[in-house]
């Protein structure tokens, strides 16, 4: 079995959110538990995990697919109308 490993992301970059999660009304209250989006890092990329509120944001700790690792650290804020993710470089 190959192994993929995650593709790789800009950290302090704010990604645009083209699809956030399901839900009527548009909060970060969707990003909230576990959840999946996607962003548009120079390309779509999926991004699933979980997320917990910190201020005026939601921390978004991105999961593999296979084992549930942690791959990577998001904030989600709401701006302009609709969402961005920017990706951190620590945990």
């Amino acid at each position: 079995m190959t192994i993929q490993p995650p593709p790789s992301v800009a950290s302090g970059r704010p990604c645009p959110v083209t699809v956030p999660p399901a839900g009527d009304v548009p909060s970060l209250e969707l990003f909230l538990g576990d959840a999946e989006f996607t962003v548009d890092s120079g390309g779509p990329l999926l991004v699933r995990g979980h997320g917990v509120r910190l201020d005026d944001r939601v921390r978004f700790h991105e999961k593999d697919e296979i084992g549930g690792k942690d791959v990577r650290v998001w904030h989600v804020s709401q701006r302009d109308g609709g969402f961005v993710a920017e990706p951190l470089a620590a945990f």
